[in-house]
């Protein structure tokens, strides 16, 4: 198996792309693109330059994969554009536009069904189903919630391929900040994880502290548990404290000597976010402090 990490917010844009080739297929997954956010620390025209690279990339993913997978329909993970070269003659496997699905998402679906029908070999609603090619199978979970119960962000879909290895790719679970998907996360006992890590830049606005100390508990499971390789990004990497406010994760990857990268890390590469504040400076948060076991402690107990 071979996974190549396409495009993800530690390259800069908002993204969590990624390619998966076996001997019997080649899978892209979320082929999406948006700017970074305001607090991003990079100049508009930077940011703009990244997102024309990093189409460009998902685009020639597309064209060399037989499946596209979509697991939800915000616009960082499906490109809604009428494309024969990225969607003609491929299998789409797409979380289902009418059940389990927000009224944002619900029409957000219709528009791009609308655009790739009659472009697409074939398309399949993926919830819950197993699907197999050659010896590749494609295990999709139920619709899982955005991040957190009752978010009025929707639903998004888990997926784990399997050849000799497993991958198991996250989607849009904020962290997990539910602890029952963390449960899922063990037990499916992945080679290789791309996990989306919990959206530290709305914390204290539309993030709560405390589904923060949720979702840092849940990860400091997974990487206590789970043996695999963990690529920890996307949400996470839109946010330079990243390291101090996730710590506690960090501090046990290092005692367990496990390995928990960027995207870009996986690559060779500073995540973009590093790179930013270091060439043009903060933006929204001038002083932090790491948040400690302690005052992990304290924030569940408030």
């Amino acid at each position: 198996m071979k996974i190549d990490l396409v495009a993800f917010d530690s390259f800069g844009i908002k993204s969590m792309c990624t390619r998966v080739e076996t001997k019997d297929i080649t899978v892209t997954i979320d082929p999406g693109i948006a700017v970074e956010t305001g607090s991003f620390p990079l100049p508009d025209d930077e940011k703009i330059r990244l997102i024309i690279e990093y189409e460009e990339a998902i685009r020639k993913s597309c064209e060399i994969s037989d499946v596209i997978v979509i697991t939800h329909y915000h616009y960082d993970h499906h490109m809604p554009v009428a494309d024969e070269k990225m969607y003609g003659d491929k299998i789409l496997l797409i979380k289902d536009p009418l059940r389990y699905i927000n009224k944002s998402q619900r029409w957000r679906a219709s528009e791009f069904l609308d655009l790739v029908e009659g472009m697409a070999k074939e398309i399949k609603i993926a919830d819950r189903q197993s699907i197999k090619f050659g010896d590749t199978k494609l295990d999709f979970s139920r619709p899982l919630w955005h991040g957190v119960e009752n978010s009025k962000l929707g639903y998004v879909l888990m997926l784990a391929i399997e050849e000799e290895e497993k991958m198991l790719f996250s989607s849009d679970i904020s962290g997990p900040i539910i602890e029952e998907y963390a449960s899922m996360i063990i037990e499916e006992k992945p080679d290789i994880l791309i996990l989306d890590g919990p959206p530290t830049y709305i914390l204290g606005y539309i993030m709560s502290y405390k589904n923060l100390a949720r979702a840092i508990s849940n990860i400091e499971k997974i990487v206590g548990k789970i043996d695999g390789k963990v690529i920890l990004d996307h949400h996470l990497m839109r946010d330079y404290r990243y390291r101090d406010l996730l710590k506690i994760v960090y501090d046990k990857v290092a005692e367990l000597e496990k390995e928990v990268l960027s995207a870009a890390e996986a690559k060779g590469e500073a995540p973009m976010v590093l790179k930013g504040v270091k060439k043009y400076g903060t933006t929204k948060w001038e002083s932090w402090n790491p948040i400690t076991r302690e005052k992990l402690k304290k924030m569940l107990e408030r």
